[in-house]
């Protein structure tokens, strides 16, 4: 095991490391692998080290919203059992992730601790960078599961008094001259009449206004320019400003041995890399970044890209965040042409519109798939963000409000194509691991610092408990097992 780092004191004003990492919690599930370690030796999970003794997976991370917390509680704990990440991929939360630990330091070194440190000094909320009026409803409708019916309530409560008032005019006009007390209520009623009708063309004005720049703003109530800037100072300041400085990044890593004897030259294939899968709504394909900039830049102009854009891209959920553009594709460039017309049979468009890539692949597991290989040098470890008894939870009597609705259409298009891929090839689910998080809203953008802590350490716990039940002897069989039986004709081991 990894010696725990010294962790700085906890502020009185803000959540530091130190509140996550010495919690008893996180402590405990320390001290389990530290008696498998004394009792069963350590803990074999790759065949892939470098001369330190780390051992080196794949890993793809999940998205969820705000649940990518727990995220970063689970690749602390690989981490402090000095397991390394090769080939990182995720999409929307499990791309900033994955972002954080291909950028941060070098491949060997434990980044998680950073990451947690950074998540401290993010005000979640300010990621929440709409028009205030717009703010305040979303924390509202998110914070208060009754915000929805008691605003229904409210609309029909005001509605009917404006009525009243209105029908309080006329009669009041029409019995004013026999009845003195309905010359005393007509201007009452006139009164609330021109109050109820100020405030609803207050709100129509604003409603009116609140629309258009929803319109023009890429159809996303927040700009998502705080979560990007961000993103980018975390990419500048470990030296990564172009699309160039990513892939090498990624790519560079320590030299490389396998265990047991088998030969290096199986390693000569073998390199780093990352992925952030965003969906493409012009053309309704599914990008991976920066494996596809190509498609969007000539090999000349490729560094216009911005790769903090590729994070921004793929967590930017519809209608809660503005799509992000990439614009002036070269239509002229014949290399960009052909890109297009081999990976999608379509010339290139002139812009493209990219949102959560969650929407085609939220969980990209399949990236790690290689038929050429019998028997795996190292596994592909995957973690899975289980949210599937949060909100949105349909009522026993089979009514659904629209945010029931729309939680579970988006739920389906998030799980489908990557569910599809794990029931075919099931056996990528032995390096999976599940996180539950059933009590939490992936949207929750004004999460208390308990439920911060109780996400990280959730993510920590199913870590610990995903490590000491993975058998990799068992693992490198089953994979090569079920090789020979989709591909009996090409027996290659790597």
């Amino acid at each position: 095991m990894e010696p725990v780092p010294r962790s700085p004191a906890p502020s009185q004003n803000a959540l530091s490391a130190g509140d996550f990492l010495r919690h008893p919690r996180v402590l405990a599930c320390l001290e389990r692998l530290r008696k498998h370690e004394e009792a069963h030796g350590k803990l074999v999970v790759s065949d892939v080290l470098d001369a330190a003794g780390h051992q080196y997976v794949n890993l793809v991370q999940k998205g969820g919203g705000v649940l990518g917390v727990a995220l970063v509680g689970y690749t602390y704990i690989l981490e402090q059992a000095g397991i390394r990440f090769l080939r990182l991929a995720g999409t929307s939360a499990g791309a900033i992730n994955t972002a954080l630990l291909a950028v941060i330091g070098e491949k060997q070194d434990a980044k998680s601790e950073e990451i947690l440190r950074h998540l401290c000094e993010l005000d979640l909320f300010a990621l929440v960078d709409g028009h205030p009026t717009a703010r305040w409803f979303i924390k509202q409708l998110i914070v208060h599961r009754d915000f929805a019916g008691r605003l229904k309530t409210g609309t029909l409560v005001l509605a009917g008094l404006a009525g009243l008032s209105i029908a309080g005019c006329f009669l009041g006009l029409g019995l004013k001259a026999e009845y003195p007390w309905a010359a005393a209520a007509t201007p009452i009623a006139f009164l609330l009449s021109g109050v109820f009708l100020g405030l609803a063309g207050a709100l129509a004005f604003l409603g009116n206004r609140l629309l258009t720049r929803f319109n023009n703003a890429g159809l996303g109530v927040n700009p998502g320019n705080y979560f990007y800037d961000w993103i980018k100072d975390r990419f500048e300041e470990n030296g990564v400003r172009t699309v160039s400085h990513l892939n090498r990044k990624a790519e560079t890593g320590p030299e490389l041995h396998l265990r047991g004897g088998r030969s290096d030259a199986n390693l000569r294939n073998l390199k780093g890399d990352v992925a952030f899968i965003a969906s493409e709504i012009v053309t309704g394909n599914k990008i991976q970044f920066p494996k596809m900039a190509g498609l969007f830049r000539g090999e000349a102009g490729i560094d216009e890209l911005q790769p903090a854009g590729f994070v921004r891209s793929s967590m930017a959920i519809p209608i809660f965040f503005e799509s992000y553009f990439i614009n002036d594709i070269p239509l002229e460039d014949p290399v960009v042409v052909e890109k297009w017309e081999q990976t999608f049979g379509i010339p290139p468009p002139v812009s493209v519109r990219l949102v959560d890539g969650g929407l085609l692949s939220n969980f990209p597991i399949n990236l790690f798939f290689n038929p050429q290989i019998q028997v795996p040098r190292l596994p592909t470890f995957g973690i899975d963000l289980d949210d599937t008894g949060s909100a949105a939870k349909p009522p026993d009597d089979g009514f659904w409000e629209l945010p029931v609705y729309l939680g579970k259409m988006l739920s389906a298009l998030r799980s489908h194509y990557d569910k599809d891929f794990l029931q075919q090839h099931a056996v990528y689910q032995k390096g999976v691991g599940k996180i539950d998080l059933s009590k939490f809203n992936w949207l929750n953008f004004f999460l208390k610092d308990d439920d911060k802590k109780e996400l990280f350490f959730k993510g920590a716990e199913a870590a610990t408990d995903f490590l000491l039940q993975f058998d990799w002897e068992q693992y490198k069989e089953d994979q090569k097992a079920f090789r020979q039986q989709l591909y009996p004709e090409n027996p290659h081991q790597a």
